[in-house]
């Protein structure tokens, strides 16, 4: 990844835009990391990829309030629940 001073991306605006096409590009400021510009490309993937994170972490958590309710309603306790996920794990699925 490319770095830039503050000062300097402020001073070479094109430049930084330009660099930003083809890779990040850090601007430093007093010494730490302040910004990394990238593409409009490299963002819309890494927004693209922060979305499905987070769907998949939604889908997952509402399978498990799911499961933990099944369980439940059949008169499960959390530890009889635990040992049959493991006896199906130990079992290949």
């Amino acid at each position: 990844m490319r770095t830039m001073t503050a000062d300097t991306a402020a001073a070479k605006m094109r430049e930084l835009i330009d660099a930003s096409r083809t890779e990040p590009v850090a601007i430093v400021d007093n010494g730490k990391t302040s910004a990394v510009v990238v593409s409009p490309t490299e963002f819309a993937r890494l927004d693209a990829q922060d979305r499905i994170r987070r769907e998949a972490k939604t889908r997952l958590q509402k399978s498990i309030v799911a499961i933990h309710k099944d369980v439940t309603d059949r008169g499960l306790t959390e530890a009889e629940a635990e040992r049959l996920l493991a006896e199906d794990i130990a079992d290949g699925g």
